[in-house]
Parts: structure tokens; C-alpha cells; sequence
């Protein structure tokens, strides 16, 4: 059973380092979210960011179902998965499948939150914090200067009144509440809000970001900066 949670991995593959984040995992695999996707059948070494641990988990797998641009990665098989993994991926499965039942999931940028709480809505993998930064993103032709509304382990939302469609790769230059240099990442569009759609609801217009391609830099820099903004609060 393959379930929809997103949660940071990070992927090693030779010599060749990616921080992302995934789409899809079960005890058997994950699908990991990539805009450069290894061949099939390629040994890859990932680190899983899980939800509640207090540390990565290492593990191997191997490239499979690899997926077109617009799916943006692929399904990695598990290789030896070690029991205790197994059981703490199986837990995971377990409490997502209790809080799908409760109704779809709020979408990235959604709702802004201070800190995770008991009333928070338990389907998502990692609390958002909310916080306002400014944020550069776009392509290679158009950037723009916008502000971010909130942040988490797996993405970030931004305001903007003219988000980019659904699916769509931009670049990210966040600077960061923590006082340090602007970090940068690949993200994907997974969540829009467009200007009428976010009048009528009385919300604000914008895009949610799921990082997608960054470094170990940029995935030290983002939880640094959550645990900074909740010290704030």
C-alpha cells in the first residue's frame, strides 16, 4: 500500500548528492521527487527524514517506475529494509490511513500555524510555521520579489498575485528569518490560489512549493529557520 506522504530524503547516488522531497512511500519503496531522474535499475544510498524521528534513517534501493517531467521522479525499491524501519514506515502508514479517513488533507499554504498543536490537522507529515520572509522565484526568463506566507520541512508558500500553474519547476532564493545568506532550491507548484479564487475566500492568492532539488546547505538552513521562527512565537 502506497500512501501520499511528503516528507524530506535525501538522495546519494555515487558521488552525487540531492536533498528533495518525496511524493509516495510504503514499506517497500518511496517515490522520491526529482527533476533529474537516475536510470532505472541505478543503486541509490537515501536518508529518510521521517516524521517524529529524531534522526535520519539510512537505506538502499533501487531505481524503478521512473516518471515523466510532469511526475517529476521515481519509485525507489527498498533494499534489506531493516525491521525497525519497516515497522516505523508501517506505523507511519497506519496513522495516515487514520487521519485520511477524517478527509482530504489541507493543502501546502492553506492555513498558517505557529507551531504544531493538538488541534492541527494530523494528515499533514511536518507542521507549517508561518512567517513572512522575502522570497525570489521564478525561471530563467522572469523573476520575481514576493513574500512568503509559511514554511515547513517540504515546502513553502508564497503570495503572489500571479501564481504559476500547477506542476510548473521554479526556483526559490528564500531569505530566511534566521539572520543568514539567501539559500536557494528547485521546487515544484503543487498547490495554486489564483487572484479570483483567493478573493472569493478571502485569502491570499499564491502557490505552495514542494522543494524538489537543493543541497545538504539548503535542508540545514530550513530547519535551523523553523526551529528559529518557533522561538519566536
Amino acid at each position: 500500500m502506497r500512501a501520499p506522504i511528503v516528507f524530506p530524503i535525501r538522495v546519494a547516488t555515487g558521488a552525487h548528492v540531492v536533498q528533495t522531497t518525496t511524493r509516495e512511500v510504503s514499506v517497500d519503496g518511496v517515490f522520491v521527487c526529482s527533476l533529474r531522474p537516475p536510470k532505472p535499475g541505478t543503486q541509490v544510498s537515501l536518508k529518510l527524514y521521517l516524521p517524529g524521528a529524531t534522526q535520519a534513517e539510512e537505506v538502499v534501493a533501487i531505481v524503478r517506475d521512473w516518471r515523466a517531467e510532469s511526475d517529476g521522479g521515481y519509485w525507489a525499491e527498498f533494499v534489506n529494509l531493516q525491521e525497525s524501519l519497516r515497522a516505523g514506515i508501517a506505523n507511519l502508514l497506519a496513522r495516515r490511513a487514520r487521519a485520511a479517513a477524517a478527509g482530504p488533507a489541507m493543502p501546502l499554504g492553506a492555513l498558517a500555524i505557529a507551531r504544531k498543536a493538538p488541534g492541527e490537522d494530523p494528515r499533514r507529515a511536518f507542521p507549517r510555521v508561518g512567517a513572512r520572509f522575502r522570497v525570489r522565484f521564478g525561471n530563467v526568463q522572469d523573476f520575481v520579489l514576493e513574500y512568503a506566507a509559511n514554511i515547513s520541512a517540504g515546502g513553502v508558500f508564497v503570495e503572489t498575485e500571479h501564481p504559476p500553474e500547477l506542476r510548473s519547476v521554479v526556483t526559490v532564493i528564500l531569505e530566511l528569518p534566521d539572520g543568514g545568506p539567501p539559500v536557494e532550491a528547485k521546487g515544484m507548484v503543487v498547490h495554486r490560489v489564483a487572484a479570483e479564487e483567493a478573493k472569493a475566500r478571502k485569502t491570499a492568492a499564491g502557490v505552495g512549493v514542494q522543494f524538489v532539488d537543493s543541497t545538504d546547505e539548503f535542508r540545514e538552513r530550513i530547519d535551523r529557520a523553523i526551529e528559529f521562527i518557533l522561538k519566536q512565537n
